[in-house]
């Protein structure tokens, strides 16, 4: 398996409207729009930086969802790191031989702030507490 990139960074925030002001006035960083995500219980907003890269500011929509419960155990900061692949099933085959766990049984396909993707989330208790989500870009359907 070999990571191509970073591919973003997830951070969960409480007010993402503050935050897309935070990131943009200071860091000169020019925000996407706020897009609902309900699978997720989410908001999120995609900062670019660089060709290929993304901050993703993430706010909870409910306490439950998973950024949410994020927030109230953690508060707000880094959530996940999104690494990119040029193969996810192979990666998640080469990953699951070595003991790795997922989130997900297998990887989901959306059309997400940067263009088609399927990803999948390596459970943190794998990656030393870190949520690592893996990427594949994919043409549209």
């Amino acid at each position: 398996m070999q990571i191509e990139s970073v591919l973003k960074v997830g951070i969960a925030v409480k007010d993402i409207d503050r935050a897309i002001g935070c990131y943009s006035d200071t860091l000169g960083l020019t925000p996407s729009e706020i897009v609902a995500y309900e699978p997720f219980g989410m908001r999120y907003c995609m900062l670019q930086v660089g060709q290929l890269s993304f901050l993703e500011l993430m706010e909870p929509t409910s306490p439950g969802s998973p950024i949410g419960r994020f927030i109230e155990s953690r508060g707000e900061g880094l959530q996940h790191l999104s690494l990119k692949v040029a193969d996810i099933d192979a990666a998640v085959a080469e990953l699951k031989q070595k003991g790795f766990r997922f989130v997900q049984d297998s990887p989901i396909r959306e059309h997400v702030g940067f263009g088609s993707a399927k990803f999948i989330f390596i459970q943190p208790q794998s990656t030393g507490g870190v949520l690592v989500q893996l990427v594949e870009l994919v043409e549209p359907e």
